[in-house]
C-alpha cells in the first residue's frame, strides 16, 4: 500500500495530467499534452525533438493501456493509476522510465538548450499547466538543490526521485511539479 505523502503527490501528478479534466487518463490526455509542449516549443511533427517527446508520451499512454487498464475500457481511473504505480514504482522498469522522464522533462525545459534549466525557462514550461507565477516561483526555490539558480540533469534526477519514492514531506523532490498541497488549476 502506497504510504499516504506518496499517494498525494501520484494522486496530484494524475491530475496534472487529466488535460480534459473527466476524472480519467486516456489517450487523448496525452494526445493534447504532446500538443500543447509542441506548441510552446515549436517543434514540428517529424523533428527528432517531436518523435522523442511524442515516443516517449505514448509509449508510456501504451503502458498504461496495457498495464493499468484494468478494465480495458482505454481509460485510467485515478484507483488504476495509483495501482499501477504501486506496482511499477519498485521494479526495474521504472528506473528505465523515471531516467527517460527526466532525460524528457530536461528537453522540454531547456528552452536555450545548456543542459540546465533557468527560472524563466522553468516560468515558460508551467505556462501549460497555467499555474501561478508566485507558485512557480516557490516551486523552483524548492527545487534549486544547490541555490545556483538553475535546475540541472543531476539536480532533475534527484528530484523525479525523491517525488516518486520519497516519504518525507520535507523532501524538495515533492514540488516537482509544484506545491502538492495546492489543487491543480489547470
Amino acid at each position: 500500500m502506497l504510504n499516504p505523502i506518496r499517494e498525494r503527490k501520484l494522486r496530484y501528478l494524475f491530475q496534472i495530467l487529466d488535460r480534459n479534466h473527466d476524472g480519467v487518463l486516456s489517450r487523448q490526455d496525452f494526445e493534447q499534452l504532446i500538443g500543447e509542449i509542441t506548441k510552446m516549443r515549436a517543434w514540428k511533427w517529424g523533428t527528432s525533438q517531436y518523435e522523442e517527446l511524442h515516443f516517449f508520451w505514448m509509449g508510456f499512454c501504451n503502458r498504461l493501456e496495457v498495464w493499468a487498464d484494468q478494465n480495458g475500457d482505454g481509460k485510467i481511473t485515478e484507483a488504476e493509476w495509483l495501482w499501477y504505480l504501486e506496482q511499477m514504482l519498485d521494479r526495474f522498469e521504472a528506473s528505465y522510465i523515471q531516467k527517460a522522464f527526466t532525460n524528457i522533462t530536461l528537453k522540454v525545459m531547456d528552452f536555450s538548450q545548456d543542459n540546465q534549466v533557468s527560472i524563466d525557462e522553468f516560468t515558460k514550461f508551467h505556462q501549460i499547466y497555467e499555474t501561478d507565477i508566485e507558485e512557480v516561483h516557490q516551486t523552483f526555490l524548492h527545487l534549486d538543490l544547490n541555490k545556483d539558480g538553475y535546475l540541472t540533469k543531476d539536480e532533475l534526477t534527484t528530484l523525479l526521485n525523491e517525488f516518486l519514492y520519497s516519504e518525507n514531506p520535507q523532501s524538495p523532490g515533492n514540488w516537482f511539479w509544484g506545491n502538492p498541497d495546492i489543487p491543480v488549476n489547470n
